[in-house]
């Protein structure tokens, strides 16, 4: 585990909507080298939105990867998020497949219907898991109903949820990373701007170039209704911190009924992904989120690209 001024901590680099298509590899690989460079993680995480192609391109730059992170001695996994799949070589469940196959990743496939990739890892540090669930792509047409059309994304299954609290009963801490931000991170972060006490960070998302707010969207774009994850997960009293990514322009730290909203940082503004913060008129926050987890505590800071 890495030295710190606070004592011995795992550290933690999520990533995230990195984007990257063929033309953007070579860039994008430069991208994580400096950002694993910088941070020196003990585990690497890309949290959704992550590598496509169409001609297996994609799994070879899994592959290439595992090939990078084995040679420095860093565990990794990858999440999937909604686009996963969609511009891919592979189905979700193929892309899930080719990262269960190598290892130098913790993956796990563990399907919960067509959900893949919910489970646990135990960290070195006494009692502290990182949780990985599947947050799906796109809501049913039921959902969007009872949403009144607010939102096109899904949200997590009961299954889902059971499978959580089984697996997190008695742990001491668990800091749970899913693609869509949960219902409550919304709420959470206009509660801390009113107090004052948004730990760092923006929403951009959503935000026109002159400041006013595109009604069509969300400024959190969660998903369309809300399976009740979040209450269900307070009342076993070990969620420490809830890490997302897919808003591309968001990247807020604040703290909701005890528990710490991340919102990572977008890693990479490839060509083709069109919402970035350049092209939406912001400065380029580009980078990743460090987790440092200590035995009675753990703080999370971020990491700019443009800073390296």
């Amino acid at each position: 585990m890495k030295k710190t001024p606070a004592g011995d901590a795992f550290r933690v680099l999520a990533l995230t909507d990195t984007h990257l298509f063929p033309e953007d590899y070579e860039e994008g690989f430069e991208c994580i080298s400096k950002l694993t460079s910088a941070a020196e993680p003990d585990f690497v995480l890309f949290n959704g939105d992550n590598f496509f192609g169409k001609k297996g391109e994609d799994l070879d730059f899994y592959s290439r990867l595992d090939d990078y992170f084995i040679g420095k001695g860093v565990k990794w996994t990858a999440n999937l998020g909604n686009h996963d799949g969609e511009y891919n070589s592979s189905t979700r469940e193929g892309l899930a497949m080719h990262l269960h196959s190598l290892p130098g990743t913790v993956f796990e496939l563990n399907a919960i219907g067509k959900r893949y990739g919910n489970y646990f890892f135990d960290t070195p540090v006494e009692g502290a898991s990182l949780a990985f669930l599947d947050s799906g792509t796109y809501a049913s047409p039921s959902e969007r109903i009872r949403s009144r059309f607010r939102s096109p994304y899904a949200a997590l299954k009961k299954e889902q949820i059971a499978f959580y609290l089984e697996k997190a009963a008695g742990k001491r801490a668990v800091f749970l990373f899913l693609h869509i931000p949960l219902n409550e991170f919304e709420n959470g972060y206009y509660l801390a701007l009113a107090d004052c006490s948004v730990i760092y960070g923006a929403v951009r998302e959503n935000i026109r170039k002159d400041g006013t707010l595109n009604r069509r969207g969300d400024i959190v774009c969660s998903p369309a209704v809300n399976t009740g994850f979040f209450e269900a997960a307070l009342k076993e009293g070990n969620l420490k911190a809830v890490f997302a990514g897919h808003d591309h322009l968001n990247d807020f730290a604040v703290d909701y009924k005890g528990v710490r909203f991340v919102q990572v940082q977008r890693s990479f503004s490839s060509k083709k992904a069109s919402y970035g913060f350049k092209k939406r008129g912001f400065t380029d926050y580009s980078g990743a989120t460090v987790l440092d987890i200590r035995h009675d505590d753990f703080d999370v800071r971020q990491l700019f690209l443009k800073d390296l």
